[in-house]
């Protein structure tokens, strides 16, 4: 099967030659790492206009929440901005005030391994709004889980308000219920890694590119870069941090994987767990009012 066209960042990265080595990779997967409070693919965009930034902000929240003020001739960063075309802001260096900078925000991590129920179970309910079924069985310790295309007219329910909603159910996902909670959790995000990279093709265009061309390799690369940079953003221990270290040990250049897409799809996961998630119209089944 012929490769569809290239998102336009990844055609630059190709032409420029940007990111193909391992070691690139890496410094551009740390510096998003470091951004948690901003979406992986802005946190990009920031990397490309000034690597070593250590915190930005617009200029009213620098005068908000900093008291400090943009210096004179600094030249601002471009990031998009949800429902709008971009917003500027501006790197700490480029500011100035009175008071220190407090030293937290420039570190801004939890604990190693912690996920709260929370989050857990807000991913799990989010997860069905994309037609994704979720389901733990009792594997063996070795065996983690699976993600595979519904091939039967199963259905799902949620409550929304005062409705139940079915809808289409289009992904099965299994994860051994044998496992702790971070364990599972980082289970679910490579799964969904794959979901959203276009690995299993897609439901519809709109939703994201069907790339089931892609060779196995460059699937568990993207699948594992997803899971890694979730987790690390949200200081939670994984796998996929091995697998990623080890990888780029022993190879000088990464697979021919879409950076561009990896990022989009590891924001999708951040905004379903932190968020509650629009609802897809073309998987409604039926809506019922439910009896108070």
């Amino acid at each position: 099967m012929q490769r569809k066209s290239m998102p336009e960042l990844d055609k630059l990265f190709n032409e420029v030659r940007a990111y193909r080595k391992s070691k690139e990779l890496k410094e551009l997967l740390d510096f998003v790492k470091r951004f948690p409070y901003i979406a992986p693919y802005n946190a990009m965009l920031l990397h490309i206009q000034k690597p070593g930034s250590q915190y930005v902000a617009s200029a009213a929240e620098w005068v908000k929440r900093f008291d400090r003020t943009i210096k004179p001739g600094a030249r601002p960063l471009i990031i998009l901005r949800p429902f709008g075309p971009v917003a500027f802001v501006f790197e700490l260096n480029d500011t100035e005030g009175e008071k220190p900078f407090p030293e937290t925000l420039l570190n801004p991590f939890r604990s190693q391994g912690q996920v709260s129920q929370y989050e857990f179970d807000n991913l799990i309910k989010n997860m069905k709004y994309d037609g994704i079924s979720y389901s733990e069985v009792n594997y063996g310790t070795a065996y983690a889980g699976l993600i595979q295309t519904n091939t039967n007219r199963k259905e799902q329910s949620v409550i929304r308000g005062s409705k139940e909603i079915w809808l289409k159910v289009l992904y099965n996902m299994v994860v051994n219920s044998a496992h702790e909670l971070e364990t599972k959790f980082s289970t679910i995000l490579h799964e969904l890694g794959h979901v959203y990279c276009g690995h299993l093709g897609t439901p519809y265009e709109k939703w994201w590119v069907d790339r089931s061309f892609l060779e196995l390799n460059e699937q568990e690369f993207e699948a594992e870069s997803v899971c890694w940079l979730v987790s690390e953003r949200m200081g939670v221990k994984n796998p996929s941090a091995e697998y990623l270290s080890g990888y780029i040990s022993q190879y000088n250049e990464i697979p021919n994987i879409s950076i561009d897409t990896v990022l989009k799809a590891a924001g999708m996961i951040e905004t379903m767990i932190n968020n509650r998630k629009e609802l897809r119209k073309e998987i409604v089944v039926k809506t019922s009012g439910i009896e108070k």
